[in-house]
């Protein structure tokens, strides 16, 4: 890049003090200056031109500009400036070559680093706030990676950080040494640990807690999840790498129902820290669990950093939701969690931290499903509680919030409020701009809020006529631009120099108007009154601490700029060489310098199609005014301004007089620094407090407790105590007031709020005791169903054994049945054996116990076991308990499996195949067609080794024999398809079949035969992956995911299918089921009751999208899926149209809903409402019929049944406990047990297989440092079994002496509702009655079930062969009927088939007969159904919307015609209800490459568009700036729905179009300067290219040579 003109035009020569015009320079630059720096003496600027990467420099405040020769052109990337040392700053590239300067960009040095920057989008450089040489760099490394199944290329990258301790002074003399390597800065960690972020603890000047050393980082550790589903194989290029950043990525790897490996293990992360520049190092933990290693071990983590002011801010995700937990810290080691009353639905990129001070943070929460409203909350003094200030604040897409302090004066804040919020928080897809804003101001940091007082008169004199009351309500008001719609970059109200001085762009009225039919506003007291200065909107800027002020029109071109020097009061114009459509005015940030300097595109002249920088200096407009800067005073020249927000002078406790040039003074101030107010503290009144946490003020103004009284840490032990509670008001945060005995912050003496005591009707019980094992890492349970008898291995290779369900444990010493075995590395349980276990050892031995670990004995293994990570290693028969399967294999590298079996629990052993990929007994207890010893494999024939690539096709082999000849069968594929994974599911074996590189479900009922699976017609199953549920009655229950989820926003849902009694055909059963990206689904089945589903759908899933999160609503079936219904609310639920949603194993992994031997009794957490709220604000909610009928026990997440469900126990997840709860009668009462003597974190809860009187807590403690253990555990077994001590008596024939009850599921919470029927059966369940004083015992077995048969209906009957289900559950015809008579007339009946058949496993009787067959039409009724709609002309063009029925069609005429429905109904496309003229003949239709709701309508003729964000429901304008001249003529960004590209039509007959450019969704549209080629211009970052910068545009240019140019 060159610059096209370096020396300043003159357009005004120096003329005398007297004459206030500034003198004004123009230079030329061939593309624009992306970025901007100030020095700290503002007469010296930086301009990086990123699309020549150029650095230009000025020292004469942007007159003049040079390019910076010691950069060479095209390296620079990046600018940044030492937000510590005025004179530094540095120029980094893409490669690992840099500048910095230490002078203010005078000279330049050269330096390397070992990697190039980080890509990530966090800062390359972290500067430390008092040690300014040392810093920290974070560069990226990438590798070239071949891995799992498909053998192309892909680059996988990490960052790794590295630090300097001389500013990089010693790189420097070795890049002019000549070592380019970078080996003077210091690598942080091992170039294997990849961090996310590392920053200094002292990235402030207000942080001082902490060792000069310290360092966090948030490192990236490897994640294992369990994923059950059956996934799509990722697709790579064969020819080119493809570049992959270690994230939360989908991983389609799992022993139990994943097909192939995956690309990478899924990480999350840490937060760590070290005051020695990691030679040693600490986890950071915060007593949630969520360390990002351990409690929330499935993938929750750190996931941000940030240090604000003189606090430390940790944001906490979660494994199983998209919820974010808050923590602060003040010293960085003492962590507390920040207590703020998030509303429903708050997710994790839901926050955003905004300018806070020293004395309380402030943040923004999105609180509504359309991301456009939050609210606002600010903290005590240690950032630990949070009241709200404001809700309905005005969100932006990038979280960006309408919140902005004023600056130069103390205390006050401007903030837009989304009046018509209950739309968006109904989830109403608002689009941007339906959003009506208003403006409101604080005087005291945002503890109360007005509405800005409109000025007095308007642009025509005229009176606006505001009265006090609609000033008060905001129907009249002013109401200004902020920071998501302001043209103004940088500070966007006042500056510190300016004291009370702001220029805003607004209306008055009811609502904000957009911003070209704003005007132009000047406050000079701080906000407190405004007056109209200019009709329009301009840019706005002030120079020389408010000396002048410049605005320029924002709307067209201009050919001069408006400039006051006497407060506003008059405008002048100064004129510009050249017309110019300007972008931005920008000042230095304090607002010192005397020159504004212009920046944008030259419309016309010599210099047509440049960039322009217009610098305005108003340095010699007069003298210099006479101030003192040391002691500055009021004078002629000079006023005092005080802020009188209260009339009293006092704002946030003080009086604080600030010093200003008075606005008619004939001079400029020159100041070199801001002066600093002199201030006086007043006497504390109302005004200086607000209210405190849990309190809010009521209709008199009040603060009234609204939520729990806080009980400080100590307090309220004993019964009867009293505390000193918060009176409900706090000092304001910042307030300097001085007290007084009448202020009302006072603490007041309250009693403690108290549990309620037992119930007098209580039984006593017995005691409770518990027994603690520790061991070394992480502990895997393994239970034996039916007994007392567990066993434990951990990760540090320990066994041990109980046989009192943890009482006393046992360490196993493998040594004793032979020295030489090793240490236990893989523990599997038989089964179909209740009694045996197998152990393989590190020294590749295998052992097994016949009498559940007692006793054990070594078994011989023909070869070791497989290095393929191939599992299960070992597999049973249900035929016969000794018949086993071992997956052995060859030494790698050049490996491959070998596959052994052994009739004798092996003693012997016979070779069965080889190059196997898994390997299973074919029959079940279910599933029985095959001969009883059949083996089923998948694999392939040939020499190629399984660790190298290869293109043998894989075959279903089925071995009949395998304990002696290995003969087989194949069990054929569909052509085309090759089969990746299996599983024997019920009654069925199914396969997931890759058919020409989509993913298909392939079933078989008898083991030889493969069948692919159909699914309804119309209904297009993207088969992404499949999930398979639990079976039930001979039927496959799968959730196939139709949406899969985003990284950005998690918005994957599903659909839920379920099989006829073969297998072979699905029906749909529920829509929009919600889906994690590992693949588990939130449908479950409930133990212990036949038939009952529950599930989570997706309530908002057409509007999910960035920014959108999803809303989850629990619908349950006490059908099998036939009929779904809401869960009804406890009765105390205070709420109307509310129902009770619970988390699912989608969210929380160990999601149970019920218990086996405890049939009707459901626990689960969840929260009440319209949908699924926050996790950590849920509570537990229990029923003991069915889920009829809901009751709150608790906000303890973790249960658990005990003793066949006679004893309910509860823990707190995700936080320091040493307690539990338990209730022995049906949780009418509970009570609390301690069972550790210092608090730890729990990370699960068992008991056994439920029939027990004993739980085990796997637990861990807590380090010296505060963190969470990872080294140990501490297994708690907690011992109920002296609770009662009679055992429970069962009478069946006479119920009065019985301790159980009979209970039958039913419709409805009266015994006068219908019973639930499952398969033509109703069933009744026996149960011990929930206040029987006596324990059940692990010896009771439940007696058979009673069960009732009930008349037949609908949910007794499947669909025929070629009849589908439709919407309202019937069995209709799909497609011509094979029966229908030949020769039938139309209009005539004959005799066909009803489309039902009976199902083959119910019991029902009489009632309805849905077999008998039906008469039907001859001709279209008895075949194909058709709908006609007549267009006006034949079809020129049609587009469908992804997975939905929408579609439209433009005709040859141009009219557009739309159908929601697949095409039986159609109308003409809808016009916007607002619009009064738009087109309704179209050129084209151009769907939205990413973002699928998305299309648009391009006219035939004008600059009048339409398009639609709802799939054509709906369709709003779009204001093109030409007419189009490509096609297309559109061209979209991959994150920003709003960013548009257009070809229009070009002036010059040799160019092919002119470019536009919009990021409002054509609002405003900004000329791509340049004749362009006929392949116009292309955002440069796709759905596939992330490197490109986000803002980048690539054009073919028209060249004079006749070609085109990039």
């Amino acid at each position: 890049m060159r610059l096209a003109r370096v020396a300043g035009t003159l357009a005004l020569a120096v003329v005398a003090w007297a004459r206030d015009t500034p003198i004004v320079h123009h230079t030329y630059f061939e593309s624009s200056l992306n970025k901007l720096l100030y020095f700290k003496n503002p007469a010296t600027l930086l301009g990086l031109d990123r699309t020549s990467g150029t650095v230009h420099r000025s020292s004469d405040y942007g007159a003049k500009w040079t390019a910076i020769s010691d950069i060479p052109s095209g390296k620079a990337s990046r600018l940044y400036a030492h937000p510590f040392e005025p004179k530094m700053a540095f120029v980094l590239t893409e490669d690992t070559e840099h500048w910095v300067t230490r002078n203010e960009g005078a000279t330049w040095e050269q330096f390397s680093t070992p990697l190039a920057p980080t890509t990530s989008g966090e800062r390359a450089i972290s500067f430390h706030a008092h040690r300014t040489r040392w810093m920290l760099f974070t560069g990226e490394r990438c590798t070239e990676e071949t891995a799992g199944w498909w053998p192309f290329p892909r680059l996988v990258c990490h960052d790794e950080a590295f630090y300097t301790k001389d500013g990089f002074e010693q790189a420097v003399r070795d890049h002019k040494a000549g070592d380019r390597t970078g080996t003077a800065i210091t690598a942080l960690m091992d170039k294997s640990r990849a961090v996310a972020k590392c920053i200094w603890a002292r990235h402030t000047l207000e942080f001082q807690e902490m060792a000069e050393e310290a360092i966090f980082c948030l490192e990236i550790v490897p994640l294992d999840n369990d994923k059950r589903t059956l996934s799509e194989p990722v697709k790579q290029s064969a020819t080119n790498a493809t570049k992959v950043h270690y994230a939360h990525r989908r991983s389609l790897s799992d022993d139990l129902a994943g097909m192939l490996d995956g690309l990478a293990k899924p990480k999350t992360e840490r937060l760590i820290v070290s005051e020695d520049f990691f030679a040693t190092h600490r986890v950071v933990s915060f007593g949630s669990g969520n360390d990002g290693r351990g409690g929330d071990r499935a993938g929750g983590g750190v996931v941000a950093i940030s240090v604000v002011k003189n606090f430390l801010l940790a944001a906490i995700g979660h494994a199983h939701s998209d919820e974010m937990d808050l923590f602060v810290s003040q010293d960085g080691h003492e962590w507390a969690e920040s207590h703020v009353p998030l509303p429903p639905g708050a997710r994790e990129n839901a926050y955003t931290v905004l300018e806070s001070t020293k004395y309380a943070v402030f943040i923004d929460v999105e609180s509504s499903a359309s991301n456009v409203a939050g609210s606002l909350y600010r903290s005590n003094s240690n950032g630990t509680y949070y009241t709200m200030s404001l809700e309905h604040t005005h969100r932006a897409r990038d979280g960006a919030v309408d919140v902005e302090r004023v600056h130069g004066v103390t205390g006050v804040v401007i903030a837009n409020q989304v009046s018509n919020w209950d739309n968006a928080q109904k989830g109403d897809i608002i689009g941007r701009h339906d959003i009506k804003l208003r403006s409101r101001i604080s005087f005291d940091d945002g503890a109360t809020w007005r509405y800005l007082r409109a000025p007095a008169k308007d642009a025509d004199g005229q009176k606006y006529a505001c009265s006090d009351s609609q000033w008060e309500s905001g129907e009249c008001a002013l109401h200004v631009h902020s920071v998501t719609s302001t043209r103004t970059p940088g500070r966007v109200f006042g500056a510190r120099a300016a004291p009370g001085i702001v220029l805003a762009v607004g209306s008055v009225g009811a609502q904000l108007l957009e911003w070209r039919d704003c005007d132009t506003f000047l406050s000079r007291d701080g906000g407190l009154t405004w007056t109209f200065v200019l009709k329009g909107a301009h840019h706005v800027q002030m120079a020389d601490s408010g000396t002048a002020l410049v605005a320029v029109s924002d709307l067209d071109a201009v050919s001069e700029m408006q400039y006051s020097v006497d407060g506003g009061l008059k405008w002048k114009t100064v004129a510009l060489e050249t017309t110019i459509r300007v972008t931005s005015l920008v000042v230095d940030d304090d607002g010192l310098s005397p020159v504004v300097l212009a920046a944008g595109s030259v419309r016309s002249g010599t210099h047509a199609h440049a960039q322009a920088v217009i610098s305005l200096d108003f340095d010699a407009v007069y003298k210099q005014c006479v101030v003192d800067a040391n002691d500055p005073k009021p004078n002629s020249e000079m006023e005092k301004f005080v802020l009188d927000a209260h009339d009293t002078g006092c704002v946030m406790g003080h009086r604080a007089e600030y010093l200003r040039r008075k606005p008619d003074a004939k001079c400029v101030l020159r100041l070199n620094r801001v002066l600093e107010p002199q201030l006086t503290d007043c006497a504390c009144t109302d005004h200086d407090f607000e209210c405190d946490y849990n309190y809010d003020r009521d209709s008199s103004g009040k603060c009234q407790l609204e939520g729990s009284m806080v009980v400080p840490k100590g307090q309220c032990r004993n019964k009867g105590d009293r505390f000193m509670a918060s009176s409900g008001y706090r000092r304001i945060p910042g307030n300097t007031c001085t007290p007084t005995s009448r202020d009302p912050d006072a603490p007041i003496e309250r009693p403690c709020p108290q549990a309620q005591p037992d119930t007098p009707s209580s039984p006593k019980l017995g005691p409770v005791t518990h027994h603690t094992l520790r061991v070394k890492g992480e502990p895997r349970l393994m239970v034996f169903p039916n007994s007392t008898d567990y066993l434990l291995m951990t990760s540090e290779q320990q066994l041990f054994r109980t046989d009192s369900e943890g009482t006393k444990w046992i360490e196993i010493d493998l040594a004793t049945v032979d020295s030489k075995i090793g240490r236990p590395v893989y523990l599997a349980e038989h089964k179909y054996d209740t009694h045996r276990a197998f152990v393989y050892t590190d020294r590749d031995v295998l052992l097994f116990t016949k009498d559940r670990g007692a006793t054990w004995t070594r078994i011989n293994v023909p070869a070791k076991a497989n290095a393929l990570h191939i599992r299960p290693l070992l597999d049973f028969s249900a035929e016969d308990p000794d018949w086993l399967l071992f997956v052995g294999g060859t030494e790698c590298p050049n490996c491959h499996t070998e596959i052994y079996a052994s009739r004798d629990n092996g003693s012997h052993w016979n070779r069965v195949t080889t190059r196997a990929t898994k390997c299973l007994f074919a029959r079940t207890l279910e599933f029985h067609t095959l001969p009883p010893a059949s083996v089923v494999c998948t694999g392939y024939d040939g020499k190629s080794e399984q660790d190298q690539p290869h293109d043998s096709p894989i075959e279903v082999r089925v071995f009949t024999e395998p304990f002696g000849k290995s003969t087989h069968h194949t069990i054929k594929a569909p052509d085309g398809c090759e089969v990746g994974e299996f599983h024997v599911y019920g009654q069925f074996m199914v396969f997931a079949a890759v058919c020409k590189d989509e993913l298909r479900m392939c079933v078989s009922d008898d083991g030889r035969t493969m069948y692919e699976a159909r699914f309804p017609p119309g209904v297009h199953v993207r088969a992404d992956a499949f999930t398979l549920l639990p079976a039930h009655a001979g039927t496959v229950l799968l959730d196939v995911e139709s949406v899969r989820s985003s990284e950005q926003w998690g918005s994957g849902y599903g659909e839920l299918f379920s099989s006829n009694s073969n297998g072979t055909h699905f029906h749909r059963v529920l829509q929009h089921t919600n889906r994690a990206p590992s693949g588990s689904v939130d449908v479950e089945r409930v133990a212990g009751l036949r038939g009952m589903l529950l599930a989570n759908r997706v309530s908002n899933a057409d509007a999910l999208g960035p920014g959108v999160h999803k809303r989850l609503h629990t619908v349950a079936s006490w059908d099998d899926g036939l009929s779904w219904h809401a869960l009804p609310p406890p009765s105390d639920a205070k709420c109307d149209d509310c129902s009770l949603h619970l988390f699912g194993p989608a969210m929380l992994g160990n999601a149970h809903f019920g218990a086996p031997l405890a049939p009707g009794t459901m626990i689960g957490v969840g929260s009440v409402g319209t949908h699924l709220g926050r996790y950590m604000q849920s509570r537990t909610y229990m029923s003991r019929d069915g889920g009829v009928t809901w009751t709150d026990i608790g906000d303890e997440a973790q249960h658990v049944l005990v003793d066949h469900g006679a004893l309910i126990v509860l823990v707190a997840d995700a936080k320091p406990t040493d307690t539990l709860r338990y209730s022995a009668d049906g949780g009418v009462s509970w009570t609390n047990y301690r069972f550790s003597d210092t608090q730890v974190l729990v990370d699960s809860i068992e008991a056994g297989d439920g029939g027990g009187q004993r739980v085990l807590l796997s637990t861990r403690p807590f380090v010296e440092s505060g963190g969470i253990s990872l080294d140990e555990s501490l297994l708690v077994t907690v011992d109920f079994s002296q609770l009662h001590a009679q055992k429970c008596v069962l009478d069946e024939r006479d119920h009065t002496r019985s301790d159980f009850e009979l209970w039958t599921p039913r419709w409805g919470s009266s015994r006068r509702d219908a019973s639930i029927c499952i398969l033509g059966a109703s069933t009744s369940y026996w149960r011990r009655s929930p206040l029987a004083p006596c324990f059940v015992g692990d010896s009771f077995a439940p007696p058979s079930t009673r069960t009732h048969l009930c008349e037949c209906s609908i949910s007794d009957y499947e669909c025929d062969e070629g009849f589908w289900r439709n919407d309202y559950g019937e069995c209709v015809l799909d497609g011509a009927d094979p029966e229908q008579p030949h020769g039938c007339r139309d209009g005539t009946e004959y005799e066909g088939r009803s489309g039902y058949r009976r199902m083959a496993q119910t019991q029902c009787t009489n009632g309805l007969d849905l077999m008998r067959p039906v008469q039907r039409l001859c001709g279209r009724a008895g075949g194909v159904h058709a709908n006609a709609y007549v267009l006006d002309a034949p079809i020129a063009d049609i587009q469908y919307f992804a997975n939905s029925p929408h579609m439209v069609v433009r005709t040859d005429t141009g009219k557009v015609h739309v159908s929601l429905d697949e095409g039986s109904k159609w109308t003409v496309l809808p016009a916007p209800d607002y619009a009064e003229h738009t087109p309704t003949e179209f050129l084209s239709i151009i769907r939205h490459p990413y973002f699928e709701d998305y299309a648009y309508f391009v006219p035939r003729d004008g600059k009048t568009a339409l398009y639609t964000d709802d799939e054509a429901r709906t369709t709003r304008v779009l204001h093109l700036p030409s007419v189009p001249a490509l096609h297309p003529p559109l061209r979209f960004h991959p994150e920003y729905p709003d960013w548009l590209l257009f070809m229009g039509k070009c002036t010059d007959p040799q160019c092919s179009a002119q470019g536009f450019v919009s990021r409002d969704h054509g609002l405003h549209w900004d000329t791509i300067h340049g004749a362009l080629g006929p392949a116009g211009c292309a955002f440069l970052r796709t759905d596939r290219a992330h490197k490109p910068h986000r803002q980048s545009i690539a054009c073919a240019r028209h060249i004079d040579t006749g070609g085109d140019v990039v």
